[in-house]
């Protein structure tokens, strides 16, 4: 379970962080980008990929860290005595 853990924080850490990168790329975190959106819509809508991917990013990262936190969680109950109900 720790491998999986890591490996689902891992992945979503690095889709976040090419999402990060690809919407400073695309300029999606600045005021024109959204305030020029209605005019240009159907080019803005290619453009939001990263937006996307930056949410599926954020949430493996989350799922892994979950996932981590019960393993640490199950590893320390088994050591101390104390099984997890």
């Amino acid at each position: 379970m720790l491998i999986v853990a890591l490996g689902v924080s891992l992945a979503g850490f690095v889709l976040l962080r090419i999402a990060l990168r690809q919407g400073r790329r695309d300029a999606l975190f600045s005021a024109t980008f959204w305030a020029t959106f209605p005019e240009f819509a159907r080019y803005r809508l290619k453009r939001l990929w990263p937006a996307a991917m930056g949410v599926a990013g954020a949430i493996l990262l989350i799922w892994g860290l979950v996932l981590l936190f019960q393993w640490v969680l199950a590893y320390y109950a088994a050591r101390l005595g104390h099984p997890l109900t």
